[in-house]
């Protein structure tokens, strides 16, 4: 059988495959498709009054376009679309869903409750938009190329000289302090921020100085700074004794004689710059039952919180009104978390909810930049507190002679003009702030600023890569300070298992960056650096000088609790079939996928659909978001995940393997048991077929084919459906299958016995017993991440002196990825994460607000990493195999694969800033490493 090939044989041959290749034909829509284009704010900071009409008309006469139709704020109020605020009642209670308003509502009106996405979905007259470029009308074009001419006209620069087309009360101006290179850097002019320019605050107090203990755990959300009386008397207690943790360990730096080494760190915005645009089809049609259905078909990383999303638009109309969303997906060309809870979907069903047939809505890579999401900016100050281990005792003389005392920080991150995903950046940026070392006390705040620019999400890495760029800095730093070899200093100074992390919760599963420091200290890169440097010294002058960096992280996959459907199925002709709620966005999700019922099956998936929402919504499969409870077998907290946060090997396989063993132990295995007797634990695959000593192998097909003949009479399973949730540890509980119960790493599960796989009613629901947790999980609820993937970089560079370029000339990528599941897939990830951390470190750059988001942000001023910036001799990769008989969790299912698609990029930052330090005695705080920046630096 030939290899898996998935979309890339299509590909080759220039068949469509992305969203942006189909149109509304090939979906068989009935009608003239229309063209969408969002007309958008030009300022954030002052009352948006209205369109020019007039000066609108004359435009497009000018232009010599067919005006399009055109719906604004009051056109949604009129329709009574749900808005994406929540509004207080008068009389108090909780904040409930509102129409949309017509007129725009004022700043400081108390009752409004922004959510996710902001106000408004449509700036209204006398609002003022929650970012530039937000915005203020929806355009339907008959013709793409009346789109197109208006859309060039719009990026014009002279567009809004003299008469422009959206109009402004100047004299409202408010002052934007929220910017956030203004607000909080003092590298760059900083300024005392608002409270209500905050998105949220984290805070992780953990002290064991005597009488003044305290941990996040049981206090998840404490804050030391909220001591006010109106803070709830008991949760004030909980502040105060933060309060005072905080200040004891303050105190206990200068009375146990440590040394304090003060950084500040500035990280920028940049844009995924993924290939394909965020473009989609959608349609506002009836299904053969005359009832209303919103069909929407574009790429996606979240299409059940896309679909939530465009559900939530009509929550307010009568029901039988209201239609039921459809989502079709399809790959994307890139995500990195730019499409993790977008609004473009939004934008998309509300456009086409003003059609009378099909429509499209595509970006062009100015709109991607002005309104897409980007990484937070960052801004990281540090205290790092450190000294002997024995102060009392003789000087110290290697690094475990040295203890790290404390790290008291404090960092701030540009959410843009809407919530998104800003709190839980906000939040696992705090929990990465210390790295993966042991600190004895740790007093770590994040907050969350509002500013005027673009939304910031759930880029590549979550915040993490922003405070391992703080942090491997700094510890890079100390090491020389003391005299230290910098990799054997971390070696001494790392977490273990069984430690506790900065909230002060035990890391109870594997971790390897031990190994990682172990690996990368014995690499010729690194015992040859100083021999290398020297020869650089030797010849030129000292004009071009050569170092070499490390830098190390334990990067958490998943996010804090993690769900899955998958669903393998084999044909009586021993076809394999997986379907999935994973979306591939040229990861490799689909041949993973596709080569994970191997072991089991004998065979790789023939076929792989992804993207799969309504199939499992079915009332035969479907089950309930509610928490566990007695006898409610189909509740399940969590339903599945975004495509995001290194999910595929560690959860979406597990999924799929757990539906082909049943396939397998309850189809295939009962007919080779019929045809041998039994079927001994030996027994094995081997080219398509079940091998075992002294047996005649037994075709895949053969087993197939009699599954399928005795499936109705004796309760075969041709198919099966799973459902896992992980929060610490995945759930588990009993299933009874043809008299046979066996534990499963599941919590929901439907099986079919024979008959067409498409029909999805063939399914049958398997009961399960109330769901257990593993022992490990009890307080599962209080973690905010349990699984680690150790990752580390050496990177040797080259710095011109009198240019300031910095040149990457040799990389090492050492990798804690467990079983490698697919070799090619994992280097193509290891390649494109370090061309990503090269892009942040040297090139890439979203200026703040106003110029970042001027609409005219394009390649052409967005410089990227080119293949000849990456290292002449390609990425070496070091992977550490994790030993035979042991595995990733303490306990529960033996999982020996880890994501790594963030670990690989992580790192990537800091190991470069050391390089640089090692060439030159230089710290670099501020990205990316300009030129300019440099020779700053280089300055005696």
């Amino acid at each position: 059988m030939p290899p898996f090939l998935g979309d890339r044989e299509d590909k080759v041959r220039g068949k469509k495959v992305y969203g942006r290749d189909f149109n509304t034909r090939d979906l068989g829509w009935e009608g003239e498709c229309r063209h969408a284009y969002l007309l958008r704010v030009t300022h954030a900071d002052r009352k948006y009054l209205g369109l020019d009409d007039a000066r609108l008309g004359e435009v497009f006469a000018m232009l010599g376009v067919q005006p399009p139709d055109i719906f604004q704020a009051a056109d949604l109020h009129a329709r009574g679309f749900t808005a994406p605020y929540r509004q207080t009642p008068p009389g108090g209670g909780r904040p409930r869903l509102v129409v949309h308003p017509a007129q725009g509502l004022a700043l400081d009106d108390p009752s409004v409750v922004p959510d996710f996405f902001g106000v408004y979905w449509l700036t209204p007259p006398g609002g003022y938009a929650d970012h530039i470029g937000q915005p203020v009308a929806i355009l339907l074009f008959k013709e793409s190329r009346d789109l197109r001419r208006f859309a060039t006209w719009n990026r014009e620069r002279g567009r809004h000289d003299g008469r422009p087309v959206l109009r402004f009360d100047a004299s409202s101006r408010v002052e934007w302090q929220q910017d956030i290179q203004r607000l909080v850097n003092p590298l760059l002019d900083a300024k005392v921020f608002r409270e209500e320019a905050l998105y949220g605050a984290t805070h992780f107090i953990r002290s064991q100085v005597p009488d003044h203990a305290f941990s996040a755990q049981g206090h998840k959300d404490h804050d030391p700074d909220a001591l006010g009386p109106d803070v709830d008397p008991a949760k004030r207690a909980i502040n105060l004794k933060a309060n005072k943790a905080r200040e004891a360990i303050r105190r206990s730096v200068a009375e146990e004689g440590m040394t304090v080494m003060r950084r500040t760190f500035f990280s920028q915005s940049i844009d995924p710059m993924f290939m394909e645009l965020e473009t989609g089809l959608a349609f506002l049609t009836r299904d053969e039952e005359g009832r209303p259905v919103m069909r929407i078909a574009a790429g996606t990383q979240s299409p059940r919180k896309d679909q939530d999303g465009v559900e939530t638009l009509t929550t307010l109309w009568p029901r039988d009104e209201a239609p039921r969303v459809e989502l079709k997906t399809f790959p994307i060309g890139g995500g990195f978390g730019g499409r993790d809870l977008s609004t473009f979907p939004i934008y998309l069903a509300l456009a086409a909810f003003f059609c009378d047939g099909p429509v499209r809505l595509a970006f062009d890579r100015y709109e991607q930049f002005l309104c897409g999401i980007k990484r937070h900016a960052a801004v990281l100050q540090n205290a790092l507190a450190y000294g002997p281990r024995n102060p009392q005792g003789p000087p110290p003389r290697g690094p475990g002679d040295y203890v790290l005392h404390s790290l008291d920080a404090t960092l701030y991150m540009d959410g843009g003009g809407v919530l998104n995903l800003t709190k839980p950046v906000v939040q696992l940026c705090a929990l990465h702030a210390a790295g993966p070392y042991r600190f004895t006390h740790n007093a770590i705040s994040g907050y969350g600023i509002s500013t005027n620019g673009a939304p910031s999400g759930s880029m590549r890495g979550f915040g993490i890569p922003q405070a391992a760029f703080a942090i491997e800095s700094m510890i890079d730093e100390v090491a020389s300070t003391v005299g230290a070899d910098p990799i054997a200093f971390r070696r001494e100074k790392l977490l273990q298992a069984k430690d506790v992390d900065v909230t002060g919760f035990e890391l109870r599963h594997r971790l390897d960056t031990e190994r990682i420091c172990e690996l990368a200290a014995q690499e010729p890169l690194w015992t040859g650096r100083e021999a290398r440097r020297a020869e650089y010294a030797a010849r030129g002058n000292g004009l071009v000088k050569y170092g070499v960096g490390f830098a190390c992280a334990m990067q958490a996959i998943g996010t804090s609790e993690d769900a899955v459907f998958a669903e393998v199925s084999i044909s009586a002709t021993g076809e394999v079939t997986v379907r999935s709620t994973a979306i591939e966005m040229g990861q490799g999700s689909e041949t993973s996928l596709a080569i994970a019922p191997r072991p089991l099956l004998g065979r790789e998936a023939s076929r792989v659909v992804m993207g799969v929402l309504g199939r499992f919504d079915h009332e035969t499969i479907r089950l309930n978001r509610a928490p566990y409870a007695p006898g409610q077998p189909r509740n399940t907290p969590k339903l599945d995940n975004t495509m995001s946060a290194s999910v595929t090997a560690f959860f979406h396989l597990h999924a799929v393997e757990e539906a082909a063993r049943v396939v397998f132990e309850h189809g295939l295995k009962p007919c080779a048991e019929a045809l041998w007797g039994d079927v001994p634990e030996s027994a094995r695959w081997e080219d398509g077929k079940l091998v075992a000593p002294g047996r005649e192998p037994i075709p895949l097909e053969e087993l197939a084919c009699r599954a399928h003949a005795r499936a109705k009479e004796d309760g075969l399973c041709t198919g099966a459906i799973v459902h896992t949730y992980y929060r610490n540890a995945y759930a588990c509980s009993e299933y009874t299958l043809r008299g046979t119960t066996r534990l499963r790493y599941i919590d929901g599960l439907a099986v079919r016995h024979g008959g067409d796989d498409e029909d999805v009613t063939g399914y049958e629901h398997v009961t399960r017993v109330d769901v257990p947790y593993d022992g490990v999980a009890n307080d599962a609820r209080h973690h905010i991440r349990s699984v680690y993937a150790s990752a580390g970089h050496l990177v040797a560079v080259t710095v011109n002196t009198r240019s300031g370029v910095i040149d990457v000339v040799d990389a090492v990528t050492l990798l804690d990825a467990g079983d490698v599941h697919h070799q090619r897939i994992l280097e193509g990830q290891v390649e494109g994460g370090f061309a990503m951390g090269l892009g942040m470190t040297l090139f890439e750059n979203i200026p703040p607000a106003p110029v970042g988001v001027d609409g005219l942000l394009n390649l052409h001023r967005y410089p990227v990493p080119r293949a000849t910036h990456m290292p002449p001799s390609g990425i070496q990769l070091r992977l550490l195999p994790i030993p035979e008989g042991e595995q990733i969790l303490r306990s529960g299912p033996p999982i020996r694969k880890k994501g790594i698609a963030e670990a690989v990029m992580t790192t990537v930052m800091p190991a470069i800033a050391n390089a640089v330090a090692h060439a030159t005695g230089a710290r670099l705080g501020v990205l990316p490493f300009t030129p300019a920046r440099v020779l700053e630096a280089l300055k005696p």
